[in-house]
């Protein structure tokens, strides 16, 4: 086995040590957030493609006119991310549920078997619909999103939760397609 010290993922080439501006803009941003620079932020992309994405995912997450709570969203995020077993992303959404305020003996229930969590109905329909989209989107029917209804949810809420969804389906493939690293940070703030 090669030495990884040097590396955020399986590939063979070096994290990247003097990013781009645009890429050293969001290193600030997760130093600030989270305390750390995350590992996914560290893989050789392109500049402009890399910005584009984790846009969308800043947009989805952590604008101020998202249609659902912050909690909300890192439970959707948690779920896929278990459901794919996405490692840097299981310990990452944890994390932030915690820091959105939801007791660490809930977190772990949710990273056990989110399905015998204590938490409400409407996030086990939240919960519930991502775990079917992630397992098997070609079985997603309009009897779903009547679920998310009848749990409360408006039509902007629906339409933000497939988005988040859909990107965190994204992001967990290319965490693991590549091999990302849970970064030590990630960790850290888990514990904390």
């Amino acid at each position: 086995m090669t030495d990884r010290s040097d590396r955020a993922s399986w590939l063979r080439i070096p994290n990247v040590a003097s990013p781009a501006p645009a890429i050293a803009a969001m290193w600030e941003e997760s130093k600030a957030r989270l305390g750390y620079v995350r590992e996914f932020l560290k893989m050789p992309f392109e500049p402009e493609r890399l910005a584009l994405f984790q846009g969308y995912v800043n947009r989805l997450m952590r604008s101020d006119d998202c249609a659902l709570p912050g909690h909300e969203r890192e439970l959707i995020s948690l779920v896929v991310s278990l459901e794919n077993r996405c490692e840097a992303c299981i310990i990452t959404h944890a994390g932030a549920l915690q820091a959105h305020g939801m007791e660490k003996h809930t977190v772990d229930v949710l990273l056990a078997n989110w399905r015998r969590a204590e938490i409400s109905g409407r996030e086990h329909a939240l919960a519930g619909f991502a775990s079917k989209l992630t397992i098997d989107p070609g079985m997603a029917c309009e009897a779903d999103m009547n679920g998310l209804r009848e749990a409360g949810l408006s039509e902007n809420e629906i339409l933000e939760t497939v988005q988040i969804v859909a990107i965190f389906n994204a992001t967990n493939r290319l965490n693991s397609g590549l091999g990302i690293k849970v970064d030590g940070g990630a960790f850290d703030a888990f514990r904390a």
